[in-house]
């Protein structure tokens, strides 16, 4: 009985140890956390850099990861608010699952107006990533997509209308 009381005293005094060194500051939309911040740090003046933080967004999202210049930038790990988990190498608050050649997700992350999560699908014959919905598991193209498609297919095919009077 007194050894528990012992090892719980001690790893209550090491869980309060870390958890003074770390800093908690609030960025636009998300509280980001870090034992390399300093308590009270203007980031929006000091732009941090960091090996590893937890970025907590308003909307219940979840980053753990390195930080570049308050940019998610390195490994990481991204757990959105309905469960949905991205880890792999975000660039500059953006990442990209590459599901297949011909479908996609991109994660934009502002840490100021919070994460948007784009599905897209590539169409034969064209060159450009076009949105998507999933349906039934499949991504399929949204109907922005359809129009954005349709387009370009006739853009490239020459059907346009170029304004000109033929003369």
């Amino acid at each position: 009985m007194i050894i528990r009381i012992i090892y719980i005293a001690f790893f209550s005094i090491i869980a309060f140890t870390f958890n003074v060194t770390a800093a908690e500051v609030n960025f636009g939309n998300a509280t980001i956390s870090s034992p390399e911040i300093k308590a009270g740090t203007d980031l929006k003046k000091n732009k941090a850099t960091v090996k590893s933080a937890e970025v907590k967004f308003n909307d219940g999202s979840i980053y753990i990861g390195p930080l570049k210049k308050n940019k998610l930038h390195g490994n990481g790990k991204l757990i959105l608010a309905n469960g949905k988990v991205y880890e792999g190498k975000f660039k500059s608050n953006k990442f990209t699952d590459k599901v297949n050649k011909k479908n996609r997700t991109t994660i934009k992350v502002d840490l100021k107006k919070g994460i948007k999560v784009r599905n897209q699908i590539k169409v034969p014959g064209l060159s450009k990533w076009y949105p998507a919905d999933i349906v039934g598991g499949e991504f399929k193209l949204s109907t922005k997509g359809q129009l954005m498609a349709s387009q370009d297919k006739k853009a490239s095919e020459g059907g346009g209308s170029s304004g000109g009077s033929g003369c």
